[in-house]
């Protein structure tokens, strides 16, 4: 399996994915700041809860618009919005005007955008994906969108503050790209036996039933549900580091040496080095991670892939030493880089191919459950003991590794019955 064997949807969504990953980590990051400058920490906290619900209420819709419509309909629908949106964004932190609110707006549009956007993506990924060349793929996509986070994030650190229109200017021509990509080289993947003029006619009422129908289908399908929270579970030790561990950090370690080299430094600039590890780590195994995954089993792998990556965010969550520290992250990481992209390959075998739209929408819950995971944390860590927390930590891992294992047998039960119905169709 190479690159150019890929499909070329793949091929190309790649290079947006890069592109845009890229140009949005140079800006997004960083407008929580932008925001409570301009309009205060309280309404920015409101705000930005606001648009994570909203995200997930269009991911709901766009899910379904994509099943019904088609992907490449939605994708591009979203993307010249997206663009409108970036222009905008230019526009009111140009030279000549300083609209903050303006900037708001539209950032609230954008987010609307981005979950219609997602589902449709994801889904036409899967469409001209095999469960042969998933993990390659997902591998390739993890590898990328860590590199362009990595990148992104550090030029925006350094020209954010002082140069943000022209950032805004390179995101617009990296969106308008995009948009091209996708309506010229990019083809249409999901063709709906409903014909549009006979849904039209059938009136927005019967659109809105046939839309729960298919929700209602996906809250039956238990092992999609079972597996929607165990990856909760384990994807919010992650978030994590940003939340919890970083202010148990801040508080325990005033100043601490990295013997025997005598390097001092404080918590906080602990916290810098580990996310700056983990980030670099990634970067460095993933393409180690996809020559062992192509190598060898994927069962004892993803199990083994998940078993380091709870340990290590364990570890975290009560260690102080530097070196263990340092050296657990490496261990979370590598264990990450390797259940990861054959999890994702797993969400192809679940779900059927004719919902792939609406329950890629349903699985954003899981994201954005994780990162509230991580957020509430910093409530609870602030009443209960450090001690108590930590064992929170693990038991979410656990919990969630132990309910992956579970229901790994019923994962290839259903990805064998797709096989032979597709393999059924083709006789």
């Amino acid at each position: 399996m190479s690159f150019f064997n890929l499909h070329p949807n793949i091929r190309f969504r790649i290079i947006t994915i890069f592109l845009t990953t890229l140009t949005t980590n140079m800006i997004f990051p960083f407008m929580a700041i932008y925001f409570a400058k301009t309009i205060g920490p309280i309404q920015t906290s409101i705000f930005l809860s606001l648009s994570i619900i909203v995200n997930l209420i269009s991911s709901i819709l766009g899910g379904n618009f994509a099943d019904n419509y088609g992907r490449k309909k939605v994708m591009i629908f979203s993307d010249i919005i997206r663009v409108f949106t970036f222009l905008m964004f230019a526009l009111s932190n140009s030279p000549w005007y300083d609209w903050p609110y303006l900037t708001l707006i539209f950032f609230f549009i954008n987010n609307i955008c981005s979950g219609l956007y997602s589902p449709a993506s994801e889904a036409m990924l899967l469409d001209v994906s095999t469960p042969e060349n998933r993990k390659y793929m997902y591998g390739i996509l993890y590898w990328i969108s860590n590199l362009s986070i990595a990148i992104g994030g550090a030029v925006g650190a350094f020209f954010f503050n002082e140069y943000l229109f022209y950032l805004f200017i390179a995101l617009s021509i990296t969106g308008i790209l995009s948009t091209l990509i996708t309506m010229f080289l990019i083809s249409e993947t999901h063709f709906p036996n409903i014909n549009h003029k006979k849904k039209r006619k059938t009136g927005s009422e019967k659109e809105i039933i046939s839309m729960f129908q298919s929700y209602k289908i996906i809250i039956n399908d238990k092992l999609f549900l079972l597996f929607l929270f165990s990856s909760m579970l384990l994807f919010s030790l992650e978030s994590h580091l940003a939340n919890f561990i970083s202010i148990r950090l801040e508080g325990e370690i005033e100043k601490t040496t990295l013997v025997p080299f005598k390097f001092e430094f404080s918590g906080i600039e602990l916290i810098g080095l580990l996310r700056s590890e983990n980030t670099i780590c990634v970067v460095v195994f993933s393409v180690f991670a996809t020559w062992l995954i192509k190598k060898q089993d994927e069962k004892t792998l993803i199990f083994l892939g998940f078993l380091m990556y709870v340990i290590g965010y364990g570890v975290l969550s009560f260690s102080i030493n530097p070196w263990i520290l340092l050296g657990i992250m490496v261990v979370a990481v590598i264990g990450e880089v390797i259940a990861f992209p054959i999890h994702q390959s797993y969400m192809g075998d679940i779900i059927p191919d004719h919902l792939r739209s609406s329950y890629l929408a349903l699985n954003r819950i899981a994201i954005k459950g994780s990162a509230l995971i991580g957020t509430l944390s910093i409530s609870f860590a602030s009443i209960l003991p450090m001690t108590y927390f930590s064992l929170f930590v693990w038991l979410s891992g656990l919990i969630g590794l132990i309910i992956f294992k579970l229901i790994l047998p019923a994962i290839y039960e259903r990805r064998f019955e797709k096989e032979t119905n597709v393999s059924l169709k083709a006789n």
